[in-house]
């Protein structure tokens, strides 16, 4: 390129001239640009699903450790990747429920690759493929005002709350006689399936039955006598929790735990499943449990464990939000939004 000196000393308009003169000599030397390589692509297999969940674990997201299987035995083409040259540097989960509905999640470019516009051309892509869909997620403030520019609408806030599993006793609320917590392998699936969807708006028992059987997570049901004595007793179900294995640390060899679903119909069944969960995290053992800012007895129940505010981000929507929020005392996971 020429010197600032020389520019100094001829006129503006052969300033230009000669910049673009030089600039076109550059491009000849050097030969014209290489095309770039950059395409997305649905995700085939379950190793690919568990890459972007490492991925996810270096970002900090402390997703669950068996989450990958789970995800993917909902929607095994959920998932896209974004290649450049052959090379992974992207990806986006688009969990699909039904005919109607799908969970945009786990959106990451990889650092290298940012501010480049690849994550905005794998965005406008994957949501070609999506089809007329009601588009969930769950944004950080700072990206919250683009989504709104794609038709997202905002609902409620999330709030990440992290506590450590402690030695003494934790008072367990009473819900009424009526009211017992049973092992959720002890009901009847089908009517788990149903109270979920109550809450939740979504028909999901593909993703329930691999959640609630995640290796090392335990489920709690709370049901009520409704009528009968003895064996022939029957009972409905008010509300349930589980709580499974997650990634505390990128690389650790230690696990923490996420509470996560809390549903339940009344303040006081989900005050009793928050506390029986939280008293089976081991001493010592880091737990997180999301609540919602539009329940705020949830919000009362959770910061009585003294937990601390560590995440927020803000649920979106672009058609409708069918979720009882009264009833959600913690979500089931920041990935899918309800």
């Amino acid at each position: 390129m020429i010197s600032s000196s020389l520019l100094i000393s001829i006129s503006p308009g052969t300033h230009i001239a000669l910049s673009v003169k030089v600039q076109a000599m550059d491009q000849q030397q050097q030969g014209p640009a290489k095309p770039e390589n950059f395409r997305v692509r649905p995700m085939t297999s379950l190793s690919e699903f568990s890459l972007l969940f490492e991925w996810a674990v270096a970002e900090g997201w402390r997703p669950g450790v068996y989450d990958a299987e789970t995800y993917y035995n909902q929607d095994p083409t959920g998932y896209y990747l974004a290649e450049l040259d052959g090379v992974p540097i992207g990806a986006i989960g688009t969990i699909k429920f039904g005919e109607d509905l799908a969970s945009i999640t786990q959106y990451i470019v990889k650092p290298p690759f940012r501010g480049k516009g690849y994550g905005y051309r794998m965005w406008q892509e994957v949501l070609k493929k999506i089809g007329d869909r009601n588009l969930v997620l769950e944004s950080v403030a700072a990206q919250r005002s683009n989504y709104e520019k794609s038709g997202f609408k905002s609902s409620w806030q999330t709030i990440r709350f992290r506590g450590v599993g402690r030695t003494d006793d934790h008072v367990i609320s009473n819900a009424g006689d009526r009211v017992t917590l049973t092992s959720v392998d002890k009901v009847n699936f089908d009517d788990l399936c149903a109270f979920d969807q109550k809450v939740s708006g979504v028909s999901r028992p593909v993703f329930l039955k691999s959640w609630i059987n995640q290796p090392g997570s335990i489920g709690l049901v709370a049901v009520e006598s409704i009528d009968g004595t003895g064996q022939k007793r029957e009972y409905r179900i008010v509300g349930y929790g589980c709580s499974r294995l997650c990634y505390e640390e990128y690389q650790s060899t230690t696990f923490s735990r996420k509470i996560a679903p809390i549903y339940a119909e009344t303040s006081a069944v989900g005050s009793q499943l928050c506390n029986a969960l939280v008293a089976t995290v081991p001493p010592g053992v880091p737990y997180y449990i999301d609540a919602i800012d539009a329940n705020e007895g949830a919000m009362q129940i959770v910061i009585g464990f003294g937990v601390e505010n560590v995440e927020q981000v803000t649920h979106m929507f672009t058609k409708w939000n069918r979720v009882q929020q009264n009833m959600v005392y913690g979500l089931t996971d920041f990935e899918i939004g309800f």
